[in-house]
């Protein structure tokens, strides 16, 4: 017997075009013998026609393909919840965690887990004091919006002048502003997967940008010269990595899946963040961690459905 899954798209985040990529890449990957499919988009506008929708189809489970704001931050899995709809990935708790990088970060940090030095700025607060916080941190430093993704108004800044413009351009997607301090090293992930009884950690892969700049939108879903491939660094390194990772998974109380983005300077390792839902589109992570760990996109998205239902 078929299972009836429902995939979400859309909904009203920066991300939006990200998730109409993401359902086309599920759709092109998944078992179509295994699956009656139907698909749900969630309107840019606040109408709950959708949730009309869902409740009538009463599906076996949720793919979620939405990513950033309602679709990421716990609220959509609030509702699932309160609809008793099984889905795919992190609950209510994890979402809302994740998706506040500051508090995330203050997690991770209280349990040991490395991450870069850092500064919060809330609505209105006046630019000496920023200015000040971080000329005593030192340049450079990465601006991003605190809750967001796809890196999306995500800059460098090198001094006071870029700084005020990077601010500028990280508001436009939040009201409270992340400044970490810059760490030069390389780009890692990987991705992880909740288990029956553990959980397991998919091959550490580099990421290799056409330029060498940072892993911004364009480099995530754009540029096909971005490489990502099997890590070369140390064995030894590459444990440590994995061990990380599942730390930093456990204690933001995720389920389900999750991809872990690090940054290696020498041998230290610091995470930069953990997404709950990541892209799933055919440049991104997990469906690239999945394809050079053997597995396959469609085989990963049947492991996960597989667990979740015998987990319910």
């Amino acid at each position: 017997m078929k299972i009836n899954l429902c995939i979400l798209v859309g909904g009203s985040s920066a991300e939006r075009d990200v998730s109409f990529k993401s359902k086309e890449n599920i759709l092109n990957s998944i078992n179509k013998d295994k699956y009656n499919t139907y698909i749900l988009e969630v309107p840019v506008n606040k109408s709950s026609d959708w949730v009309k929708e869902l409740i009538n189809l009463s599906p076996d489970i949720v793919l979620s393909a939405l990513h950033g704001g309602d679709g990421e931050n716990g609220v959509v899995q609030g509702l699932l919840e309160c609809l008793g709809i099984k889905y795919l990935g992190s609950g209510v708790l994890s979402g809302a965690l994740c998706m506040d990088k500051a508090l995330s970060k203050t997690v991770m940090r209280s349990n040991y887990i490395p991450v870069a030095d850092d500064i919060l700025i809330k609505k209105d607060d006046p630019e000496e004091k920023y200015n000040e916080a971080v000329k005593e941190m030192g340049f450079p430093v990465v601006v991003k919006p605190n809750r967001g993704g796809s890196s999306l108004g995500i800059s460098i800044a090198d001094d006071l002048s870029m700084l005020d413009d990077a601010v500028k351009e990280a508001g436009k997607y939040d009201s409270d502003i992340l400044i970490e301090k810059y760490i030069d090293g390389r780009e890692i992930t990987c991705g992880v997967i909740e288990n029956e009884n553990s959980l397991e950690v998919l091959s550490v892969l580099d990421i290799t940008t056409k330029d060498g700049g940072f892993y911004d939108y364009n480099a995530k879903y754009k540029d096909d010269k971005t490489k990502i491939d099997f890590s070369t660094l140390p064995q030894f390194q590459q444990t440590m990595i994995k061990e990380i990772a599942k730390k930093a998974f456990t204690v933001l109380k995720c389920s389900g899946y999750g991809i872990v983005d690090m940054i290696v300077k020498e041998e230290q390792v610091y995470v930069i963040e953990l997404n709950t839902l990541p892209g799933l589109t055919a440049h991104s992570l997990i469906p690239k961690t999945a394809y050079v760990s053997g597995i396959g996109f469609g085989g990963l998205i049947d492991r996960l459905i597989e667990f979740e239902l015998k987990r319910h």
